[in-house]
């Protein structure tokens, strides 16, 4: 048996599932935040890059966006793509940033930071380009609340990485 065969347990397997699962749910809910309103569907996939890596957190990325895809008026299939390079990217950046010394805290947000710089053009030209939104509006509304919602996610998910040692559960 090959060692990605090995390390590709039933655990993780599960593991993957709901953390897409999880990310679909909660791209029903929103948190209202003065005129604009939060979700919180990256918490599973930025939990997941960050915890078991880049593979993990793309595909958590490309399954658990299908509810917030499909729900939206009109739908937005990118939005598929999207959240899938934030979860490889967090998960790729972290991995090369963890062995740094120091707080864990600074290299997740570095991370999760260094994914929205790859995302932001991708979001921005699918949106403008493709689903034919006012660039204005992709530039001041839909990525800044994008870069909220990541900084929320990845301080949530650090919590949850600084009591469980998610890839030591998996084995």
């Amino acid at each position: 048996m090959s060692r990605q065969n090995q390390n590709l347990t039933s655990k993780l397997i599960a593991f993957i599932a709901v953390m897409c699962a999880v990310a679909n749910v909660l791209g029903f809910f929103t948190i209202p935040i003065g005129i604009a309103e939060i979700h919180l569907m990256q918490l599973p996939i930025i939990l997941t890059g960050l915890a078991l890596g880049p593979g993990a957190g793309g595909l958590v990325g490309f399954i658990g966006a299908a509810v917030m895809a499909f729900r939206l008026r009109p739908p937005n299939p990118y939005l598929l793509i999207g959240n899938a390079t934030l979860g490889f990217f967090a998960g790729l950046l972290y991995f090369r940033l963890k062995k740094i010394k120091g707080r864990p805290i600074v290299s997740q947000i570095i991370s999760v930071l260094g994914a929205y710089i790859i995302q932001f053009p991708y979001v921005y030209l699918t949106d403008v380009y493709l689903m034919a939104m006012p660039s204005a509006m992709v530039l001041t509304v839909i990525l800044p609340k994008l870069l909220v919602e990541d900084i929320i996610s990845v301080l949530l998910a650090h919590f949850i990485l600084f009591r469980v040692n998610i890839s030591e559960v998996l084995r």
